[in-house]
């Protein structure tokens, strides 16, 4: 499988999972904008990738930083194919810990602006990109050929799919994604243009680890039926494999990335 030459964007990848999917995806050949809140950071990790990178700042709470981040990105490569909508508001464990009864507004919208907000505010400036793209092309037709408008992939978890006690401004946010990638697929596929959200389960992210204790590593690793937690370059395959064309005709669908936890 290549990704050959695909202008990718990756949210949030200066670590964890975010820096995982665009190492990936730059392994494979595409040309891949590291980014993050943190210029600096982002530098570093795109300085860690074999291939081609280029780092930028955004900030995904930001409209006109937003705006600005992507005429960038379309001026210096005149094209975008690929969008991963990875930033995520930090784990906080007290918003986390506490009940829906006893969390506040406030604590709900500042993750909503992250998670859900920042990806509609990427969606809304990618999707013109994407469709002229597709209109550029014009090789989309009804007895199988499929356009090349892009590819969007959406970070969700599966709390979202599945409820949760505790976190649930975080459940909220990502189940948003879930039907920000449903309605891409309804409005878009004609552009030829793909939308898929990954819902992650337990990923064992340096982040997510080092704010648990020994003993709910364990348990959290004992609940899916591989009786292990997921690795971040496991999620960053299956965002690869996704983008690429082998994936031509599947659009709008949740993928579980959790080793059987969540079943759907």
């Amino acid at each position: 499988m290549s990704l050959l030459d695909k202008v990718a964007i990756v949210t949030g990848s200066s670590k964890g999972i975010g820096f995982e999917i665009a190492k990936e995806f730059s392994g494979r050949g595409a040309i891949v904008i590291v980014c993050s809140r943190n210029l600096d950071q982002s530098k570093k990790a795109a300085a860690q990738i074999m291939g081609t990178t280029l780092a930028l700042e955004v900030d995904v709470t930001n409209e006109s930083n937003v705006k600005k981040f992507i005429k960038d990105v379309v001026n210096r490569y005149h094209k975008i194919d690929i969008l991963v909508n990875n930033s995520g508001y930090p784990f906080d464990d007290t918003i986390w810990n506490k009940k829906i009864h006893e969390g506040s507004t406030d604590e709900l919208e500042k993750i909503i602006r992250v998670d859900l907000i920042g990806s509609v505010r990427l969606c809304q400036a990618v999707l013109p990109v994407m469709m002229q793209t597709s209109i550029d092309d014009q090789s989309s037709n009804i007895t199988g050929g499929g356009g090349v408008g892009g590819v969007i992939i959406n970070i969700s978890s599966t709390p979202a799919i599945s409820g949760n006690i505790g976190g649930f401004p975080y459940s909220i946010s990502k189940s948003g994604n879930i039907t920000l990638t449903k309605c891409i697929a309804k409005e878009y596929s004609s552009f030829g243009i793909r939308a898929y959200t990954l819902a992650l389960g337990n990923i064992a992210t340096p982040a997510t680890l080092d704010s648990m204790t020994e003993q709910i590593i364990v348990k959290a690793a004992l609940e899916s039926p591989m009786k292990r937690w997921g690795k971040p370059n496991e999620v960053a395959k299956v965002a690869a494999s996704l983008a690429d064309d082998n994936f031509s005709y599947v659009t709008g669908n949740t993928i579980v990335i959790d080793g059987g936890t969540v079943l759907i």
